[in-house]
Parts: structure tokens; C-alpha cells; sequence
């Protein structure tokens, strides 16, 4: 070991594979493994993980230094943990011992606090009288509370869909990264919420009319989420008024000529014509049959429209509605042009389709009318053929 002594001095930035040759009292040279070292620096990781360097106050934190590749002959392998370049002191630190040989110690920090803010790093030592060091890169943990619990959540302006908010922050709010604001309509049994808010000022859209919601808000920084502010409670207003919109319906040949949705069926089959209309006040609306008004399923104004007809209303939400009618068991008579009329005080708008019931399979009526007549001429010059005979 002299020699090793002598020309690898130090040690300090000796790696690989090594070994101590010597000489027994016979004079035979014996070799002895010495140690095969780190390949690279001690790493220093946190368990649980720390979110931008940030560790929760009152938590607890464990670190962990680990040597790569690192194999030592005897066990001759020491760890040091320092904190801001010292020895770390106190009944806060604990330290668990590693197995024999294993590279990788630990040591835990419990009941964190703002003093436990500071840069954290280790060394692996091996050897005993002469020793070989390796230290980390320092890292810096920040020890955080999460954000104080916001409050004074004000209403600043209502529609018949929005809710546009406000609200502060505590006393002891501390650091704040941005916000999240969770909500709810009085009909509804869970919240829905909106992340990443990073002003104290917010507009709610897509609301019901005429609606109570239930609203809080919680802050939140790289240690997490704070509490929940006290709920509050405010209603939406009345909706703007405005003329029915009717929307155009899904899968149905358009002329864009006529504007008119074309729909073609054979006889004998129930079919549906929909009518959805966007609106408020909610509109009033009729559905008309070639200029003539098509009331109820019973009674026709008209005796000249058929009576096969039923008709459903569905209100979606306060501003939208579906009007349906259904035609049972269509006839020829039920061919015609349709209209959906929507109207309220602001205006009106109007949906037409255009009804065609026509036989299923022309070309096999066509095919049977030949054939009967093919038979008749048969059977007229059969006739004709035993006339003559019987003149005979």
C-alpha cells in the first residue's frame, strides 16, 4: 500500500478498478482487490419529490445520496451529509444506515420548517487512513406553507348566463401561484371547476338563467393547496331576449336551392320531423302541412289533412326547446311540404321540409302489371282458338 501511497496521493480523482500487489514471506507476489470506485458524483434525490425545489411545511422529507456503480472490498465506505456546507445537527435528523456495501444513504428531515430552507449535498468516503472523497452537487430545497385560505368572494356583474367575481386574499395568505374556482347549479349534486386562475377576478360563462350557484375557491402554491374559502351563493339573471333560432337538423339532404330538407320514405312506416329552436322569451311553435296548419292528432281544422299525426315538445334549458312531430304509418296523403314555424315577441323563424312517401319497389309493381297482362293475352287467344273450332 506504501507504493500506492506514494504515486496516487490523494486520491481524489482516481477511478476505476485497483488492487495492491505485495509480497508474502516466501516471497510470492499476492494480489488484493481494493476497491472499484464511483464512476460518477454522488447524486442527491428527495423523496417525496419536490416540486420547483419546494417542500411542504410540516411535512416530513427524506433524501437519499447514491453513488453509481460503486463497489467497495471490505465495506470501507463512509457517507457525510452536509447542509449549507455543514454538519446537519439536531433531533430532527435521522439517519438510516445502508447495508454493507450498498451504495446509496439516507436520512430523513421530519416536522419541516423555514430553518430547514438551505442547500443539501453529501460525500462518499472510502478508506480508512488514507481516504478517497466524492461530493454531490448541492441541492436547494425551499420549505413552504401552502397559500392562506381566500375570502370575500364578491359579486360584480350578472347576465342570464355569466357570473362575473371577485374576491381577497387572507391575511396570511403567504405565496400564491394561482387560484381554482369550483362551482355549482342548484340542481346539480357535483362541482365543476375552472384551474389555473391566476388573477383574483373571474367571469363565469355558460351558466342557466335564472340559477343559484353555489361558488368557492381555493389557492394554491409549489407546496399545494390551501382551504377552501367560505361558499358563496349568488343567482343569474333573467336572459336577454332575443328571436327564435332555429337550428338545421343532422343528416338530411339539403337543397340549398329550395332550402328545403328533402326526406324520402316508403308507406307504412312512422318517421319523426324535429324542430330545435334557440330562443328567449321561449317561442310558440306550429308546424303547417302544405299552407295549412296542423293542430292535433284528432281533429284537423282542414278535413283535407290526414289525422296520423302526433306532436311533442322538450324543453333542454331555459333556451332551447325541440318541437317533434311524428307521422304514423305514412300514406300517400302524408306527402307534401312541411314547415316548423318558431316565433316569440322579438320574431320568428321558420324550417322547411319537404315529404315525399312513394312505393318501396316501383319496378316489381311494373314487373307484376306486365305479367298480368301477358296472362289476359293468353288466356283471349285461347278463347278465340275454341270459338273457331267449335264454328268448325
Amino acid at each position: 500500500s506504501s507504493g500506492i501511497n506514494a504515486e496516487y496521493g490523494g486520491y481524489q480523482n482516481i477511478v476505476g478498478n485497483w488492487s495492491c500487489v505485495a509480497k508474502s514471506s516466501d516471497q510470492q507476489p499476492v494480489s488484493i482487490d481494493f476497491v472499484t470506485l464511483c464512476t460518477s458524483r454522488p447524486e442527491v434525490s428527495f423523496d417525496p419529490p419536490l416540486r420547483k425545489g419546494v417542500a411542504r411545511q410540516g411535512t416530513t422529507i427524506t433524501l437519499h445520496c447514491e453513488c453509481n456503480q460503486l463497489d467497495v472490498f471490505r465495506g470501507d465506505m463512509q457517507w457525510a451529509w452536509f447542509v449549507d456546507g455543514a454538519s446537519p445537527a439536531g433531533n430532527k435528523f435521522q439517519y438510516v444506515n445502508s447495508p454493507y456495501g450498498y451504495p446509496t444513504d439516507t436520512m430523513k428531515i421530519y416536522d419541516l420548517e423555514d430553518i430547514d430552507t438551505a442547500k443539501y449535498g453529501c460525500n462518499c468516503i472510502i478508506g480508512q487512513q488514507k481516504t478517497i472523497q466524492f461530493t454531490s452537487e448541492t441541492q436547494r430545497m425551499t420549505v413552504m406553507e401552502p397559500p392562506g385560505k381566500p375570502k370575500d368572494i364578491t359579486l360584480l356583474d350578472k347576465t342570464g348566463n355569466s357570473l362575473e367575481i371577485s374576491w381577497l386574499n387572507s391575511e396570511n395568505m403567504g405565496v400564491v401561484i394561482n387560484y381554482e374556482i369550483s362551482y355549482k347549479g342548484e340542481s346539480e349534486s357535483y362541482y365543476r371547476q375552472i384551474r389555473s386562475v391566476e388573477e383574483r377576478r373571474y367571469t363565469l360563462t355558460g351558466l342557466n338563467a335564472l340559477t343559484q350557484y353555489s361558488i368557492k375557491i381555493v389557492a394554491s402554491n409549489y407546496a399545494g393547496e390551501g382551504d377552501y374559502s367560505d361558499v358563496a351563493v349568488f343567482n343569474t339573471s333573467q336572459p336577454s331576449e332575443s328571436k327564435p333560432v332555429i337550428h338545421p337538423p343532422k343528416d338530411i339532404v339539403y337543397n340549398q336551392e329550395t332550402q328545403t330538407y328533402l326526406k324520402d320514405v316508403g308507406p307504412g312506416v312512422d318517421i319523426s320531423l324535429s324542430c330545435e329552436v334557440r330562443s328567449y322569451p321561449p317561442p310558440v311553435i306550429e308546424w303547417w302541412l302544405n299552407n295549412q296548419r296542423i293542430t292535433t292528432t284528432d281533429t284537423q281544422t282542414n278535413q283535407n289533412l290526414p289525422v296520423n299525426f302526433e306532436k311533442s315538445l322538450h324543453k333542454k334549458n331555459e333556451f332551447l326547446v325541440e318541437s317533434v312531430l311524428v307521422i304514423r304509418k305514412t300514406r300517400d296523403i302524408n306527402t307534401g311540404d312541411y314547415q316548423c314555424v318558431a316565433s316569440n315577441t322579438k320574431g320568428r323563424d321558420v324550417l322547411n321540409y319537404e315529404l315525399r312517401v312513394t312505393p318501396t319497389d316501383t319496378k316489381e309493381q311494373t314487373a307484376t302489371d306486365s305479367s298480368l297482362s301477358t296472362s289476359l293475352h293468353l288466356l283471349l287467344s285461347l278463347l278465340v282458338t275454341l270459338l273457331w273450332a267449335a264454328a268448325a
